[in-house]
């Protein structure tokens, strides 16, 4: 991992990156092991999912130096100890929701994507390409619980999210 400097955009090491993106996907695809979307091309294993939803994966990745330094933490390697995972406050978890909902907007309108009354990935529609603010809250949910996994995800890689002592 780079170091998260405030003047450049971090980047992580090429094999830690593949390694979040593939955690990103597992825990995707476990939030949503019993939805009826289980046969569509996101819920794939990482070797057989679509190159530009492995791209997606990633992209999720990089995003959460983002996310961490917006709300007022850095990550940091572990070597000599475990990594102990903090819980992010409701406050934090909303922005870098709202921040991540905007990311995956942005993501799937530069794809070509557009919204659509129902999702389908063939046609590349989907109901909730929309502002948070017009996302039904089941829909923010699923953000939710996404950045609430990153210190888990982060910890697989011996990495450890921790709030600025300013």
């Amino acid at each position: 991992m780079t170091k998260m400097d405030r003047n450049t955009e971090p980047k992580w090491d090429a094999d830690i990156r593949e390694t979040i993106a593939r955690a990103v996907h597992e825990d995707y695809r476990r939030a949503r092991a019993n939805k009826s979307q289980s046969q569509e091309p996101p819920m794939a294993e990482w070797d057989e999912l679509l190159d530009y939803l492995k791209e997606s994966n990633r992209q999720q990745a990089d995003h959460i130096f983002k996310k961490i330094h917006r709300i007022g933490c850095t990550i940091h390697k572990v070597t000599k100890r475990n990594v102990t995972p903090i819980t992010f406050t409701k406050d934090e978890v909303e922005i870098m929701a709202e921040m991540e909902h905007a990311r995956w907007n942005i993501e799937r309108l530069r794809n070509g994507w557009q919204w659509g009354e129902k999702r389908d990935s063939i046609k590349k529609t989907s109901p909730y390409l929309v502002p948070w603010s017009q996302l039904p809250d089941k829909v923010k949910e699923w953000d939710r619980h996404t950045v609430r996994s990153i210190p888990e995800l982060l910890a697989r890689v011996g990495l450890e999210v921790r709030r600025d002592e300013a």
